[in-house]
């Protein structure tokens, strides 16, 4: 079973990323140029190697916008790069009479001209004003073109969160017993408890400011934390355990089934945790046909495990899903990952190869990391799963994020260019979202853009965290927005 879970849930893909960096080749558009406009026609423009620089620096894709006379690399080079002696090589559309790059306002290099040719040695220093004059063979046309090496400021491969996206919690009170956030087929919802009265939010957009309140009659004691949702229908479990539903929160109806957890949902039906005293069986509402509880497997949690992850991937027929960490029948964290695949459960990851500590209470989330591919300045976006927040064995609150870009398998430590910022509070039981959000670039604040197909908007992932508890139990009145940084730069084409 763990064989099977495992290269099933390898391969598991998420959502397509819009906001990918793309190869040029993978363009296959058709443009045209009057004849004249042929006779000085910028066709290619590359740094030539210099492992001194940057290595693979000669695979730096320049875009060439011959109507805005740009020439650029859309994908900045690395903090810290020293642009201010590099080497170039040009190629024309046409034999050109004269190719004259002129620098002025460089910090190393004076202000000067250099006359290009196919064997030209000088170096050019970009850290100021650098244009490319082309005079066409017959010296009737020429064309000018700015050109930039364009080197980030902040390192890309950042996960940031800052404190000045912070957002209220809807819903919050200082009074509340719980408050749970899910999202319910495209509308996302919130239940909040008081101890006397339940309150019902909703929102179409994680950006909505306001969500709309309705207070709500339940003839039950709610444990708020257990809301789940599938497409059609909200589940949560009373006081007592009774599993109750509704289909939008205004009015609830038992379920007729008493469980000691609720896990999640799966497709239309929910996952949960039946019997007590040590003996602690899988139970699903509505049962499918064919359905017999089965006992939990040892090493499985009875209770605090974080949210169901949902998941799809072409290797499998079925949905996938998953969870981490959780305590046992005996109060303890574990450190475990289980998938389900709508009729089994197994244990996914290899223990003896994960970073993964033992976690009560963490917050799981499928998101994206960016690698460099081998060989040459290009990154291409990893789907890789997110643990962050949660409970420690030894009851302290853990502030590491952990990644497996194995689905689950494997898990490593993120790098220092992924932390939780220190001003943000070490939480647990926190709600996480992916929303994918219109950005714009505009030539005048962010660069010049790409002429190939140009990209002015782009859908960009960000996370969010609602809630959750701080170490005194106390819930916590914000929302946090991140974003992995490379994901708000103009995809490159």
């Amino acid at each position: 079973m763990y064989l099977v879970l495992m290269v099933a849930m390898l391969f598991t893909s998420l959502p397509a990323l819009v906001s990918c960096n793309k190869d040029e080749d993978d363009d296959n558009s058709t443009y045209s140029y009057s004849e004249s406009e042929q006779t000085t026609l910028v066709t290619g423009f590359a740094l030539q190697a210099d492992a001194d620089v940057l290595a693979s620096l000669d695979s730096v894709h320049f875009t060439i916008d011959y109507n805005n006379g740009l020439i650029y690399n859309a994908d900045s080079l690395p903090v810290g790069t020293d642009i201010s002696a590099l080497k170039v090589t040009v190629d024309f559309l046409n034999t050109v009479s004269s190719a004259v790059f002129s620098i002025t306002g460089a910090t190393v290099q004076a202000d000067t001209t250099i006359t290009y040719t196919s064997q030209m040695s000088k170096s050019l220093d970009f850290t100021g004003n650098t244009k490319l004059t082309v005079t066409s063979a017959d010296e009737s046309q020429v064309k000018d073109y700015e050109v930039k090496v364009l080197v980030h400021k902040m390192n890309p491969d950042s996960l940031v969160i800052p404190q000045s996206w912070r957002r209220d919690l809807p819903g919050y009170a200082s009074n509340l017993q719980g408050h749970k956030a899910v999202k319910q087929g495209d509308v996302y919802r919130i239940m909040t408890y008081d101890g006397s009265v339940c309150t019902m939010l909703w929102a179409n957009s994680l950006n909505q400011p306001i969500w709309t309140p309705q207070t709500v009659d339940v003839p039950f004691v709610p444990q708020v934390k257990s809301l789940c949702a599938t497409d059609d229908a909200l589940y949560v479990l009373g006081a007592d355990g009774t599993l109750y539903t509704s289909a939008d929160g205004g009015e609830w109806a038992s379920c007729g089934v008493v469980w000691h957890t609720l896990l999640g949902s799966y497709e239309d039906r929910v996952l949960g945790v039946a019997g007590s005293d040590g003996y602690y069986y899988h139970d699903e509402y509505p049962r499918p046909m064919g359905f017999t509880a089965k006992e939990l497997e040892d090493g499985f949690p009875v209770s605090n495990a974080s949210g169901m992850l949902q998941t799809d991937n072409r290797w499998t027929v079925s949905q996938q899903t998953l969870l981490v960490g959780g305590l046992d029948s005996e109060g303890n964290p574990l450190n475990n990952v289980w998938g389900y695949d709508g009729s089994h459960w197994g244990k996914i990851n290899n223990i003896h190869s994960t970073a993964l500590p033992a976690l009560a209470d963490a917050t799981l989330f499928a998101y994206y990391i960016y690698r460099p591919a081998p060989g040459v300045r290009r990154y291409k976006c990893q789907p890789t799963l997110f643990v962050m927040g949660g409970k420690r064995a030894d009851g302290t609150l853990n502030s590491t994020i952990y990644l497996s870009s194995t689905q689950g398998v494997t898990w490593t430590v993120a790098d220092s260019t992924m932390v939780q910022p220190g001003y943000m509070t070490k939480f647990y039981g926190a709600q996480a979202f992916v929303n994918y959000e219109s950005l714009s670039a505009s030539v005048t604040a962010s660069g010049p853009q790409r002429i190939v197909s140009p990209v002015v908007t782009w859908e960009c992932p960000f996370f969010y965290l609602f809630g959750g508890y701080n170490d005194q139990g106390a819930l916590l009145p914000y929302v946090w927005r991140g974003v992995y940084l490379r994901m708000t730069n103009s995809p490159v084409y």
